[in-house]
């Protein structure tokens, strides 16, 4: 049994897009002459992903595949009338503008990345009073994506679950880095449905989103009685035992996805100069031991606006720098992914950042042509079914 379940995690890893197994690697593992290391995508303005002259050096480099989240999948076949984010080209035609985004980026990548959450056609075996739905997965957009020819390689799976595990806000269960053992049984029935119903290849569920995780095993508690952000103790993922259950469910998947907006993680604006060293030094954490453990990572860079205080819903004038800042010090933390992903995942209704064109300052396309230029990755390899024990 032990040498069947090798040989089905090699055969998984051998296909992943610029597999490293034959490859040479660099200093810090970084992974050398492979032909996929970067993911790019955006909702807010994705229909120019349809327009290749907006892409040439993108297209060039060979090494940028299409990242899709269901927001995108759903506007651009629906498009919105009550947003100002959303501006409807003349004689816009959805089913074109899909048509052309399948044509220009489906056989990068083996497909690319699709980006969805828990819902009944995605996930119809998971319980669904366990989570938290939303729209953009409800309308099932992505199927009609599917059934016209596009077939992504990786799934990143978004975890909302809605019980009452150490909440830190909101009504439903998120970030997903807090679970209960029900999350965990939950979590694997739903990689195992998101894999028959999307064709992916390869599902990786994000376990620790953005600015809300668990920074040290004995933090400050914040006026709900909730762990906070606390200065006392550097928590390490590795041997946390508040992750353990985030952990287990990695080496179930496989792997995992890090949501890390880029001038979160490279400025001190958004936590203060300690606690934002200490969420640095956590991600970098996580990063080394999924190398450890040989499992796929993917690190979303998107955007964030520290500098006018706007947040995700207004263009990020530093998100070149930003993204920079936090390759930089990734690399230098030896904590790389094996994969990069960048763009933006906002509906609006406030105008952001666009793909634009490649030579765009901070546009979506400009900084992940910089990231498959400049930034390097580490070296995938199977897992060798030791993380979990």
């Amino acid at each position: 049994m032990r040498s069947m379940q090798i040989l089905l995690l090699l055969a998984t890893f051998l296909s992943l897009p610029g597999s490293a197994s034959a490859s040479p690697s660099g200093s810090h593992g970084e992974r050398v002459g492979l032909s996929v290391t970067t993911f790019m995508g955006s909702v807010i303005g994705s229909e120019q992903l349809a327009e290749p002259y907006r892409f040439a050096h993108i297209l060039a480099t060979g090494k940028i595949g299409l990242y899709l989240v269901d927001g995108a999948t759903r506007r651009l076949l629906d498009w919105p009338v009550s947003n100002v984010a959303w501006r409807k080209p003349e004689r816009y035609d959805g089913a074109k503008t899909m048509a052309s985004i399948i044509a220009l980026w489906g056989a990068r990548a083996d497909g690319g990345i699709f980006e969805g959450g828990l819902f009944r056609a995605i996930t119809p075996n998971v319980p669904p009073e366990d989570y938290h739905s939303f729209a953009d997965s409800e309308s099932n957009a992505e199927f009609k994506w599917f059934a016209a020819g596009w077939h992504p390689h990786i799934a990143m799976l978004n975890l909302s679950f809605n019980d009452h595990a150490r909440l830190f806000g909101g009504s439903y269960h998120n970030p997903s880095s807090e679970f209960t053992d029900r999350d965990v049984s939950d979590t694997a029935v739903a990689l195992s449905d998101t894999r028959r119903t999307t064709g992916a290849g390869i599902v990786l569920p994000y376990i620790s989103n953005a600015p809300q995780g668990h920074v040290s095993a004995t933090s400050d508690t914040d006026a709900h009685g909730n762990p906070g952000l606390g200065s006392r103790v550097q928590s390490n993922f590795a041997t946390d035992p508040f992750y353990a259950r985030s952990r287990h469910i990695a080496c179930l998947a496989g792997g995992f996805g890090l949501d890390t907006p880029a001038n979160i993680f490279s400025t001190d604006r958004y936590f203060g100069t300690n606690h934002s060293e200490m969420f640095r030094r956590l991600i970098a954490s996580e990063l080394r031991w999924a190398n450890k453990n040989h499992l796929v990572t993917v690190v979303f860079m998107t955007i964030f606006d520290v500098r006018q205080g706007h947040g995700g819903n207004s263009p990020d004038i530093d998100f070149m720098r930003g993204v920079r800042m936090e390759v930089d010090y990734l690399k230098q933390s030896h904590a790389l992914p094996t994969y990069w992903a960048v763009g933006q995942y906002s509906n609006g209704p406030a105008d952001t950042n666009k793909p634009d064109t490649d030579t765009t300052p901070n546009s979506i396309s400009s900084v992940a042509d910089w990231v498959a230029r400049h930034a390097p990755t580490s070296v995938s390899r199977p897992p060798d079914l030791t993380c979990c024990r």
